[in-house]
This record gives C-alpha cells, structure tokens and sequence, in this order.
C-alpha cells in the first residue's frame, strides 16, 4: 500500500513540476493524468483535483473527460470540486448516463454548461445512424426569402472555423406559404441558393432530431481535421445550441434532413455536414452546413 501511495505522490508531484518548469511538455503531463485519472481510487482522483487547480480553463475539460471515465461516479460527485472542473465532470458523466444529484442544478447556476438538464436529450447517448435512403423526388418549389444568419447556429463547429481550416454556411429562409415535409425535396433545397450547393450532385436524406444531435455533438465534441473540438461538456452545450438556433428555440414539431453534394465545396469526407430544419408551422427553413479539410 505505501508503494501505491508512494506511486501517486511522485506522479502528482511530476506533474506539479512539469506545469511550473516545464509546459510546453503537454504529452507528457498528458501521460501523468492518465496514469493518475485512469484507475480508480480517492487518492487518485484528488491528486487529479489538485493538478487541474493550476491548469487552463479549456484544458480542464479533458481532465474532466479523463475523471469522468475512469473514476467511479458517485465517488466524483461527492468530491469538493472547482467549478469549471465540477461542471465538465456532471455533463461528461450525464453523457455517459450516470445519475446526477439534483443539487448540482444550483450549484451551476450562472455557469454557462448549468443551463444544461441533468439527464441526456434526445440522441446524446447514441451513435450516428446508417444514412436513410437518398430523396429523389422533386418536391416543391418554394417561395423564400433568406432573412438572417441564425446567431448561434454555427456552435456545433466553432472550432473548424477558428482552429482549423473549417468554412460553414448557415441561414434562415422565410416561406411565402406554409411548407409540409412531405413536399420538401431536391429541387426544394437546390432553390435556396446555398453556396456550399453550388452545382451539381445533391444529397438529400430525410432525418430525426435525434440523429441529428449526434452528428451535431461529435462535430463539437471532436472537432475537424486539425483541432481537438470542445470536448464531451463544452460540445454537449454547443450543439444544442445549434439546435436551437435552427429551430428557432422550439425542437418540437420541426422535421430535419441531412445533406451534402458531390462539388468542390463539400469534400464527401469526415468533416463534412449539412443540416436542414423545416420549423414548426412550415413557414421557416434553417440550413446549417460545414466541411473541414486535411
């Protein structure tokens, strides 16, 4: 037992002296973190505690994810945790499907993941679905005028287009008539004028909310071609942001499809998405598009 304690004292205090002496050296503290957060045990967790005190905001959120998969999670949450950690470990384990406390709700009220419920949202928990078949009927043309950018729809992607080489299209169109999902097809999208449709080769499947969320939360969560994404915490809360600015704030009712196109804007790879969302009462559509490159 004392060669285990012993064992933990020198990762912890390596990892001390790697963030004040030497910083730049993040693979290795990385390494020390994991050796630490990925076994369980009190001793463990809190020199993991201990550590993220001196780390970055944003870095903690992978501390965060680290805890939250190799800790036991009543132990976590029974832990007197700094906020910014606190709140990162409740959502990584909500993601995970771990019960949560009610009494987290207020002691994250004011932070900016605490307006987040306490269990998972339709499609957080689950994987990306098989593609539905292609649409290939015409559908209607509509009357549309594109009125704005949805502020926060381009959330979900935040960091292609800060820390990578990532380029997004996103906008509203008001509808002169209401429009059934029935009648939404390809000439129906192809008539918006979207840049990322420029030419030929549509794709166009029908979708649900919650096969959207996932393709939503795994381009927040891990980013694009040369960036890490928001992490689980961070990208859980970014892409019900964009969910909610595409369907101006009421999910409920809206009907989704997902789309790419063989052009030079999309890059048919794995950064590439396309979302549309018909709004409740058929008289608004929302577009969120975005591809990355390597």
């Amino acid at each position: 037992m004392d060669g285990w304690v012993d064992e933990v004292a020198r990762l912890e205090e390596l990892g001390h002296a790697l963030l004040a002496e030497f910083p730049h050296l993040t693979g290795l503290f990385d390494r020390v973190e994991q050796l630490l957060a990925g076994t369980p045990g009190a001793d463990r967790a809190a020199a993991v505690v201990r550590l993220a005190r001196a780390l970055p905001p944003k870095r903690v959120r992978r501390t965060a994810a680290l805890l939250a998969a190799g800790q036991p999670a009543r132990a976590l949450l029974a832990m007197d945790l700094p906020l910014e950690l606190g709140a990162c470990v409740v959502h990584e384990l909500v993601l995970r499907g771990e019960p949560v406390p009610a009494g987290w709700r207020s002691r994250l009220a004011g932070h900016p993941l605490g307006a987040l419920p306490l269990e998972p949202l339709p499609g957080e928990r689950a994987a990306p679905r098989a593609r539905t078949a292609l649409i290939t009927a015409a559908g209607v043309v509509p009357s549309a005028t594109r009125r704005t950018t949805p502020g926060d729809a381009t959330a979900a992607v935040t960091t292609w287009l800060t820390e990578s080489n990532g380029r997004a299209e996103a906008a509203v169109f008001t509808l002169g008539a209401p429009l059934a999902a029935a009648d939404v097809g390809i000439r129906t999208v192809e008539s918006l004028g979207l840049e990322c449709l420029a030419g030929n080769g549509l794709a166009l499947r029908a979708a649900t909310l919650s096969g959207v969320v996932p393709l939503l939360f795994g381009a927040a969560a891990n980013g694009g071609a040369y960036d890490h994404g928001q992490g689980g915490a961070y990208g859980r809360l970014a892409a019900w942001r964009s969910v909610k600015a595409l369907a101006d704030g009421v999910a409920e009712g809206c009907a989704w499809w997902t789309f790419d196109a063989a052009n030079d804007w999309f890059r048919r790879r794995e950064w590439d998405l396309g979302v549309l969302c018909l709004r409740a009462g058929g008289r608004g559509l929302a577009v969120l598009a975005a591809t990355d490159e390597d």
